[in-house]
């Protein structure tokens, strides 16, 4: 007799989703992943726009992403452009893209995560049983929160990052409290990866095809994607090689690449090109064991790898923006024509591409972002698939249990995976 196991909706994750487990008997026929939040028609939107006004539209496609969205979608003007950025405006922009990092990381961590690892129903109960690293969680956002305020001018929607430049440079009392603020989080920074040990009680996933960018003159930006054994392409020839497609069920697309489905984010980045300064390599070289060749469930664990990593980062960043003097140039001009560009970042949760054309006048005249979550749909869903099949005849309230667990492994956004120009 067939049956449905349904989990509705997602619970501790960005965005609304559900899952539907479809059942003959016990056995697990398929299942059906379902990113279901109303779409965000934005490629569209941004047709006809002004190059000015692309960064600022684009990012809003969510909010706890935007800062790595409107900065990918300045890389794509500015390449259209041939724009060249002064070294002050790239090194705010890694200082506010590691406060993304500390910001999106320590909220999946101690927020969304912590509760189940502590096999606890959540932030309340972790908020009456483990209090102390729930304040070292908020201690650590907060950081991050503050980074965003001080580098983009407001907490959401950044201002102050913008094509050729920054609207103002970061006031020097204003940095030294960043590195003062800093100081106090690293510790516990340094410390979060024992609470993030990897379970494999239940049976092995597929192996992942980790996509990252090969990392050369920023920790989080590149111009080569890396896979899994080796193989690499350029990102202004993305199209070449990502393929997405509409899921009936689904409102946001799935890619592949040559048939594969690619696995995004923090542990794909510390699988193919760990870019890290000393006191989160001596981590990483810690719990290597945990996070090589590992399936998603290590993901929170080279999260807190990375979290380490940005919080150091950031404090460089800063005592490198102090150094700076007044005279220091910051803007260049920024002339509109005729060209296409593509840009890619590593957003917390892995590999984001931002493509635009522009015609003479500098109006957009095509538009197209590829997001993690999207870029993770199709190795989530048969993540899923197979450890539904593993659970056969374990009982609804495991398997349950168990899939939204894995779900929140993946740390999904599907605020920025729903973004179809068609449904």
């Amino acid at each position: 007799m067939s049956s449905v196991v349904e989990i509705n909706p997602f619970t501790r994750v960005e965005g609304h989703g559900n899952l539907q487990v479809y059942l003959d008997g016990t056995r697990v026929d398929r299942v059906e992943l379902r990113l279901s939040e109303s779409p965000r028609l934005f490629e569209a939107l941004l047709l006809g726009k002004g190059f000015a006004e692309v960064p600022d539209i684009i990012c809003r496609i969510c909010s706890l992403c935007s800062t790595v969205h409107k900065v990918t979608a300045l890389l794509a003007v500015e390449r259209a452009f041939g724009i060249e950025v002064s070294r002050i405006t790239m090194l705010t922009r890694g200082l506010i893209l590691n406060g993304g990092q500390i910001q999106s990381h320590s909220l999946h961590l101690y927020f969304l995560l912590l509760p189940d690892l502590k096999e606890l129903n959540g932030i309340s109960d972790l908020a009456r049983q483990a209090p102390d690293l729930l304040k070292t969680g908020l201690a650590i956002k907060r950081v991050g929160n503050l980074i965003q305020e001080t580098v983009g001018g407001r907490l959401i929607h950044p201002v102050n990052i913008i094509i050729g430049g920054l609207g103002q440079r970061i006031p020097q009392d204003s940095l030294k409290l960043l590195r003062d603020e800093l100081d106090a989080i690293i510790p516990s920074c340094a410390e979060a990866f024992r609470l993030f040990p990897p379970s494999y009680d239940l049976p092995p996933l597929p192996a992942p095809n980790y996509l990252a960018l090969r990392q050369e003159r920023d920790p989080f930006t590149g111009d080569e994607l890396c896979l899994t054994g080796g193989a690499s392409f350029p990102v202004d020839r993305y199209r070449d090689f990502i393929s997405e497609k509409v899921v009936a069920y689904s409102h946001a697309k799935s890619a592949q690449i040559g048939g594969m489905s690619p696995c995004v984010g923090a542990l794909a980045r510390l699988n193919l090109d760990p870019r890290l300064d000393s006191g989160a390599l001596q981590v990483f070289d810690t719990v290597r064991g945990d996070l090589v060749g590992k399936d998603i469930r290590s993901n929170a664990l080279a999260q807190a790898v990375e979290l380490f990593q940005a919080a150091q980062r950031a404090r460089e960043l800063v005592d490198l923006l102090l150094e700076l003097g007044p005279d220091e140039p910051v803007n260049v001009p920024v002339k509109p024509l005729a060209g296409q560009g593509s840009a890619a970042c590593e957003a917390p949760r892995g590999v984001l591409i931002h493509s635009y054309s522009f015609d003479t006048n500098g109006s957009c005249i095509g538009a197209d972002v590829i997001t993690p979550t999207s870029l993770n749909q199709d190795a989530l869903a048969a993540d899923l698939l197979s450890l539904a099949c593993s659970l056969e005849g374990s009982g609804k309230d495991l398997m349950v249990h168990s899939l939204e667990r894995l779900v929140r492994c993946y740390d999904p956004c599907i605020s920025c995976a729903v973004h179809l120009v068609q449904l």
